[in-house]
C-alpha cells in the first residue's frame, strides 16, 4: 500500500497515514475491502497528515538534502545527530511545512519522517475518524450530503469501530472531511 518506489533512499515516509494527495489518490480508485486493508495499519491514535502541494518524492529530496547540509551522511551519524537532540528532530521544508525527522527501525530507510502536527499545512485527527471519512469516501464516491447517522454508523461497524451517537458539523468526523477532503 505504501508506495515507496517513489521515494529516495534511506527515508521513511508512510504516505496512505500522513500525505493527504496521496491518499485522496488511493481512495479514488480502491474498492471498499482494499480500503478496510489498508486501514489495518492506521491506529486509532492521533495521526497528522500534510495537506500542502509538494509530491512525496519532493518530500524526500528535500529532507534528505537538509540532513547532508549538517554533515550527516549514514546511518552513524544520523544516529549521533538525533541523539543530541532527544531522538528526533524538526525541520522546515521549502514551502514552510514543518516536518519530524527521527530514527525508523528499519535499516535501509532509517530516516523516518511526519509532518510536525504545530505545522502550516498539517491537519490533526483520530485514527477511528479518518478511518470512518475514507471508508464514507470510497463507498459515497463523494460525501453525500446531508449524511446520516446511518450511513456513518454502517461504515464504522465495517471498519471494526463503535458506532457514534451524533454528528456534528464542527468536530469529528464531518469537521474532517471538510477541513481535509475539500481541496479548493
Amino acid at each position: 500500500m505504501n508506495d515507496e518506489s517513489i521515494l529516495c533512499r534511506p527515508v521513511r515516509f508512510n504516505l496512505f497515514k500522513h500525505h493527504r494527495n496521496y491518499i485522496l489518490g488511493k481512495l479514488k480508485t480502491a474498492s471498499p475491502e482494499m480500503i478496510v486493508t489498508f486501514l489495518t495499519p492506521i491506529c486509532n491514535n492521533n495521526m497528522d497528515i500534510y495537506t500542502g502541494m509538494m509530491a512525496p518524492d519532493v518530500i524526500c529530496n528535500s529532507v534528505t538534502a537538509i540532513v547532508k547540509s549538517y554533515m550527516v551522511i549514514d546511518e552513524g551519524d544520523f544516529i549521533r545527530w538525533l541523539g543530541s537532540a532527544k531522538g528526533y528532530r524538526q525541520i522546515e521544508l521549502e514551502d514552510k511545512s514543518a516536518w519530524i525527522v527521527r530514527k525508523s527501525n528499519e535499516t535501509e530507510r532509517y530516516i523516518h519522517i511526519h509532518p510536525a502536527h504545530t505545522g502550516p499545512f498539517t491537519v490533526r485527527f483520530k485514527g477511528s475518524t479518518l478511518k470512518t471519512v475514507y471508508l464514507l469516501i470510497n463507498r459515497f464516491k463523494g460525501f453525500q450530503d446531508p449524511l446520516s447517522l446511518e450511513e456513518v454508523n454502517r461504515v464504522r461497524i465495517e471498519a471494526g469501530l463503535s458506532p457514534v451517537k451524533k454528528l456534528d458539523r464542527n468536530k469529528g468526523i464531518l469537521k474532517c472531511y471538510e477541513q481535509f477532503f475539500i481541496v479548493t
